[in-house]
């Protein structure tokens, strides 16, 4: 059995370059993160779990936040919601999806949520935006997006990293926010 699992392990590392490729999302602006999301939320992460899908092939992980803000769709603050994704660790096997956003439980963090029955976050990591407090500046700032899986095309077409984002105070960064949801 362990020939069996190490002939398993060295044959999916051998994959894992071009499995990683898929992984790639492109760049999205603020404008069309708010666009795309059905709500907008500031949560705090209230805890995450891993398990297997029902056809035990791939792991995935539940997500609890908390609202504590809503600047667009119907949820109200004290709203629980499960985000599901791929990816995870059961037992000593882990599955990582590149570009997925991980979370941390009493975390703080503004979400662009999709999907009502089955929420997700929009881009990938990039509808994640991690709050932290500055204490000398007393004030939450809002960290930029993981951006390791996103891309944006040159004037010749070619796929290249898209440029890390600056952290900006949540007040500003909600401003910037409800000032894309006005018609």
């Amino acid at each position: 059995m362990n020939l069996l699992r190490s002939v398993t392990l060295c044959l999916a590392s051998l994959l894992v370059p071009s499995l990683a490729a898929g992984s790639l999302v492109q760049a999205l602006d603020l404008a069309e993160l708010t666009a795309q999301a059905e709500r907008i939320v500031v949560a705090q992460v209230v805890s995450t779990r891993s398990d297997w899908d029902p056809s035990h092939r791939t792991i995935r992980t539940r997500t609890e936040i908390k609202v504590e803000e809503a600047w667009k769709g119907a949820v109200a603050p004290g709203e629980t919601i499960v985000i599901v994704q791929p990816g995870g660790s059961v037992g000593n096997i882990e599955m990582r999806v590149h570009g997925m956003p991980s979370f941390a439980p009493g975390e703080k963090t503004v979400l662009f949520l999709a999907g009502q029955a089955a929420p997700r976050v929009v881009g990938m990591s990039q509808g994640k935006r991690s709050l932290a407090w500055d204490s000398t500046a007393k004030r939450w700032v809002a960290k930029g997006a993981e951006h390791s899986a996103v891309v944006r095309r040159d004037s010749q077409g070619r796929l290249q990293p898209a440029p890390a984002e600056p952290a900006t105070g949540l007040d500003e960064f909600r401003q910037r926010v409800r000032a894309l949801l006005r018609p």
